[in-house]
């Protein structure tokens, strides 16, 4: 299924930090010639492929990965019929890419109709049927870190139900635990020099770090960055997280409708970015340039009227660019 789409403007100003004004363009994907806003249900776990020049992103609920391809503006669609589908991942060299379906992970191949597409990889939280991986990415040495969350009703989640994981092309099949309990294991990134790892356990509203280990693997020293609680958002909670070229963390945060830009290093908050809905969930650079902001929004258990709720958004003209993601190694994806 493909859908083509055009960018509809909404030209937003903002003043960051008294004195600087920023000027900025929030522009919404919209489908075919009409000018309708494409809308998704749970639109979640955008990545940029710099080599296909696409966005692939999830809309969990509906079990659907999309690639929206930025040439031609065509939006494809592969369905999962197994179960929701929280994280997609770019697997290195291969065509394959990497899905977690429920609380498993597996490779999916695009061309393969169906859930025979599916290639399962490894399972976890055995014995928990309820618990789903939430999040995931891919390190520079091309381990994937996945955390989950526990069972949910409605907008609450079960607190301290889950874990965040880690595996490897060499123990793929025996996920390696590194937190324990976590309730929503959410945004992750790591630090240009790659000796931080930030990362979001969302109900906590704190923006964390961890020192981190990429030869071996290993984090350490977890400490606080921001609580966006100190900041207005008492009723929300931080949820996606990308990193610019200068390292800052831009944040998604979720029944805030907003995207912060926070420099991690003076712990500051730099702007923060409205958009017209409340449930934004997750962000990623991307474009020919990395200079435009996707960001991912839900429409989900909403009982307000936002007609543009489960809008991919981008953010462009902030003066930022983002780097390429890390892909997750798997020699032998093809063939598995």
């Amino acid at each position: 299924m493909s859908l083509n789409f055009s960018l509809l403007i909404l030209s937003l100003f903002g003043c960051a930090l008294a004195k600087n004004i920023q000027h900025f363009k929030i522009s919404m994907v919209s489908s075919g010639d009409t000018d309708t806003v494409a809308l998704f249900t749970h639109a979640e776990s955008p990545v940029w492929d710099v080599e296909s020049q696409s966005l692939y992103f999830v809309d969990a609920l509906q079990q659907n990965v999309h690639r929206l391809d930025y040439v031609s503006g065509q939006i494809f669609t592969k369905h999962i019929g197994y179960g929701q589908v929280n994280v997609v991942s770019l697997v290195s060299g291969s065509s394959r890419l990497l899905v977690a379906v429920r609380s498993a992970l597996y490779l999916l191949d695009w061309k393969v109709s169906g859930d025979a597409a599916l290639r399962l990889l490894t399972t976890v939280d055995e014995g928990l049927p309820e618990n789903l991986i939430n999040e995931g990415k891919a390190d520079s040495e091309g381990r994937f870190w996945a955390g989950t969350k526990g069972p949910q009703s409605g907008d609450d989640v079960l607190p301290d139900k889950a874990t965040f994981y880690s595996i490897s092309q060499q123990s793929f099949n025996q996920p390696r635990v590194h937190l324990r309990p976590v309730s929503i294991s959410n945004g992750l990134v790591w630090s240009l020099n790659n000796t931080i790892m930030y990362y979001i356990d969302s109900p906590t509203q704190k923006i964390e770090a961890f020192d981190f280990d990429p030869v071996n693997g290993e984090i350490s020293g977890r400490r606080t960055i921001i609580d966006i609680a100190n900041y207005g958002y008492e009723d929300a909670i931080p949820d996606g997280m990308t990193i610019d070229s200068r390292g800052h963390l831009w944040v998604a945060v979720m029944f805030g409708g907003t995207v912060l830009h926070i420099d991690p290093d003076s712990r500051k908050i730099v702007f923060g970015y409205k958009l017209p809905v409340s449930r934004t969930t997750s962000l990623c650079w991307g474009g020919p340039n990395l200079d435009e902001l996707f960001v991912t929004t839900s429409k989900a258990k909403l009982d307000s009227n936002e007609p543009l709720s489960g809008a991919i958004f981008t953010i462009r003209g902030t003066g930022s660019r983002g780097v390429p993601a890390y892909s997750f190694r798997f020699d032998n994806a093809d063939d598995y």
